[in-house]
């Protein structure tokens, strides 16, 4: 009977072991599933604004579009917007260079004026925060000259404000030091992104010329086939035609004769 029971109870503590690791089990799977999600959500945030992308205009197609994930709507984008330009070996190649180099420049020159109008929007909330901390300051100055105080009380005040003050002022240089932070990661970004789509257009360019001097070839081929058939037809209407003059000429009522 105690033998029994000593089994029952090792029994009950294999199976108590047996859900615990389960458990365990469960928790690390459903951990790695929050952690690659969460990874997978950060890197949607695309690197670019896609105000600033490469890419041809589909809007007709959105409605049609609106279930694809973003970052494979833009991809998508680009490739039809290179595909755009080098679909139909009707442009010369400096031609569709002269293009492509156009729609980067004009990117960069929207990029350029979002940067300054951010820069310029940032330093003007910064000096309009020192304007009124500067007011908020020198009030609290004069409504405490109104009051008595003690030479204690005076120093402690004045020691506060500069305290304040200080604080102020290394507040906004953190602000803008994580700004410009901000702003060289943004430049360092599209200039990488232009960088990339630049290598990409000129890999595509070179096989667009390729094509392109061979079908100007060919065509070239074909005019050239078809002035040697006309020229040979006519040679061949030439020939006939001396046959023909060469004949003794038939005076008009002699088969009748």
């Amino acid at each position: 009977m105690r033998l029994a029971r000593e089994k029952q109870a090792a029994m009950s503590s294999s199976f108590k072991t047996l859900v615990l690791m389960s458990f365990i089990i469960f928790a690390a799977g459903a951990l790695d599933i929050l952690v690659v999600d969460t990874a997978h959500a950060k890197d949607e945030t695309p690197l670019v604004d896609d105000k600033y992308s490469l890419k041809a205009d589909r809007e007709a197609l959105e409605a049609l579009r609106k279930n694809i994930p973003a970052e494979v709507k833009k991809d998508n984008d680009e490739k039809a917007f290179m595909d755009d330009m080098m679909s139909d070996l009707s442009k010369n190649p400096s031609d569709v260079r002269g293009k492509f180099q156009s729609i980067v420049n004009k990117k960069r020159e929207t990029f350029n004026k979002d940067m300054t109008k951010k820069r310029e929007d940032f330093s003007k909330a910064q000096s309009k925060d020192r304007e009124a901390f500067s007011k908020e300051q020198g009030e609290q100055r004069k409504d405490f000259t109104k009051k008595r105080t003690s030479s204690s009380e005076r120093t402690d005040f004045y020691d506060d404000l500069e305290g304040k003050r200080k604080d102020f002022y290394s507040g906004q240089k953190e602000k803008r030091d994580a700004f410009e932070e901000d702003m060289r990661d943004k430049r360092k970004n599209f200039d990488d992104y232009i960088r990339a789509k630049t290598d990409e257009f000129n890999q595509l360019h070179r096989d667009y010329t390729k094509r392109y001097e061979e079908n100007l070839k060919a065509k070239a081929d074909l005019k050239k086939q078809a002035e040697e058939k006309r020229k040979n037809l006519q040679k061949d209407l030439d020939k006939e035609y001396e046959s023909i003059r060469q004949k003794p000429a038939t005076p008009l009522g002699a088969e009748g004769e």
